[in-house]
């Protein structure tokens, strides 16, 4: 399946299952000399090069539907070594009730993708690398796809890592946490404005704002064929069957029909902290399955 299909068709389904250190330095952008392009594209070769990555931060999501008002806060810890193996942890809380708090972690051992959710003590083998950390990308607040999209080699078959992003500029730079970076801008197919703050001497991503106003035109969520149909059920574990379709199909629509009709604001902010690509082991990536946590058979 077209890799941008099977992404959404995952995201979807996660959506449906389930502050920061900074100091703005005022530097005008036509004193910056290197191109919003030559930066990321140096961004893009840094991830390739580097073996590991290790970082933990924050996610802060302020979602407005028109009718309500939800805001997260996600905390996370990314440990990707290449050229398959992953350890990404969460901790997601909703801020008008402070006591509840979904925890989660997507992992492989190199052979084998696994999602495990807290709120339900149970944890699922996912048919590939792909599927596992798109399933995991909307429940993360996002930790499961920002970086490991750049890093893995998984995501090699799919467009080239922040091709989407145009209308690019250089707006400043800033310091986060002593660090100076370019502030790069743009709008994208599924945002009306996205945000990277790049680290100016190691080209890292050290924070990533995302606004939630789609895009002039609107966000398409692609027609699936009954061929992609099938392979989106395969790839989340499920049998191929005929309810099993139709299931998948109105799950799109529905979403396809609230992504017209609701006029989504707000935004997420995504914050890296603690960034270094130390020596990681095999075991460093592990996952201990909390106990009484119960495997199934797939995602759902």
């Amino acid at each position: 399946m077209n890799s941008t299909k099977s992404r959404l068709v995952a995201l979807t389904i996660g959506v449906l299952i389930l502050g920061t250190n900074a100091c703005s330095e005022s530097i005008a952008p036509d004193t910056i000399k290197t191109s919003p392009e030559e930066i990321l594209k140096k961004v893009v070769d840094t991830y390739e090069t580097l073996e590991t990555y290790k970082s933990e931060g924050t996610i802060i999501s302020d979602i407005d539907t028109g009718g309500t008002k939800v805001k997260t806060e996600t905390e996370f810890s990314i440990l990707l070594k290449k050229p398959n193996l992953y350890l990404i942890s969460w901790t997601q809380k909703n801020m008008p009730m402070p006591g509840m708090a979904q925890s989660g972690t997507v992992w492989s051992d190199g052979t084998q993708p696994y999602l495990y959710t807290g709120i339900l003590n149970t944890y699922s083998k996912v048919t590939n690398d792909e599927m596992a950390l798109a399933s995991a990308t909307g429940i993360s607040g996002g930790a499961a796809f920002t970086i490991p999209t750049l890093f893995l080699s998984v995501f090699k078959e799919q467009p080239a890592p922040l091709s989407r992003l145009k209308n690019l500029k250089v707006e400043k730079t800033e310091v986060i946490e002593g660090e100076d970076c370019y502030v790069l801008t743009g709008s994208s197919e599924i945002s009306a404005k996205e945000t990277l703050w790049i680290s100016k001497t190691s080209y890292l991503i050290r924070k990533y704002y995302r606004s939630l106003e789609s895009p002039e035109g609107g966000i398409v969520i692609p027609e699936l064929s009954d061929e992609e149909i099938e392979e989106a059920l395969e790839g989340m574990g499920q049998d191929v069957t005929e309810e099993g379709k139709r299931n998948l199909k109105e799950m799109m629509e529905k979403s396809r029909t609230m992504l017209v009709t609701e006029k989504l604001e707000g935004s997420s902010t995504e914050l890296h902290a603690n960034v270094s690509s130390p020596e990681l082991d095999k075991s460093d990536l592990e996952f201990a399955v909390p106990e009484g946590a119960v495997l199934k058979d797939s995602l759902f």
